[in-house]
């Protein structure tokens, strides 16, 4: 019962979002200003800087690997399956509205599933980076879910360039255009066309490189 509950209320939380969602992007899509620090609480997509594909999870695990919940980049942008919850890091409250600094560590929850932006070492499928999958019950896992986030020029804004690295093993966020197909995917892959998304060694890297896209940002304390 207590699931299902909590099924329920992430459902109804969702359609809120998403009807802010669709009212903000057709009113301020010119005006990035607009509550234009992203904060604690606030509900985004990330979009990859390079290609154009955002940051994307769903209830399908890696068919290798550390068998956790897979991690893509995706080209639907309607899909609420590309929602993240920014939060504290593990262990760390971070209120509602509370603005995220430069340098600072985070989580980023998949809103749907209620599991954390992971990574570990193992390897990416395709190829053969670092995995990225999603961890975690209850939007609770442990440090492996942790971030730091840095913006470009330092700041961190709706519509701002950012980079995210992990903290315990110093990866960054990364994304290229190598895709899963029926060759290395299977012909009943569940993840088709979608796009590999990598912890990556290398810092100055121009894959590294995402957009803080439409979504619901909470307005700063």
């Amino acid at each position: 019962a207590g699931g299902s509950a909590v099924r329920i209320a992430r459902a109804l939380w969702l359609v809120v979002v998403l009807l802010a969602i669709v009212h903000r992007s057709a009113a301020d899509d010119d005006d990035l200003t607009e509550y234009p620090e992203i904060t604690c609480g606030s509900v985004i997509k990330l979009q990859h800087e390079g290609t154009g594909f955002l940051l994307h999870s769903h209830d399908v695990k890696w068919g290798s690997g550390s068998t956790q919940q897979s991690v893509t980049a995706h080209t639907n942008r309607d899909d609420f399956n590309s929602l993240w919850v920014v939060r504290g890091a593990h262990g760390v409250e971070c209120r509602q509205g509370k603005v995220v600094r430069d340098g600072q560590t985070i989580r980023l929850t998949h809103h749907s599933t209620g599991r954390n932006l992971h990574s570990h070492a193992h390897q990416s499928p395709l190829s053969r980076q670092q995995e990225i999958s999603c961890y975690g019950d209850n939007r609770e896992g442990d440090q492996g879910d942790d971030w730091i986030i840095t913006g470009e020029g330092g700041k961190l804004r709706r519509g701002g360039k950012l980079r995210l690295q992990h903290v315990v093993t110093q990866r960054w966020l990364h994304s290229h255009s190598q895709r899963f197909t029926h060759q290395n995917c299977g012909q009943q892959c569940p993840i088709l066309g979608q796009q590999e998304v990598t912890g990556f060694r290398e810092e100055n890297d121009i894959n590294n490189w995402w957009t803080s896209a439409e979504g619901f940002y909470f307005p700063a304390e």
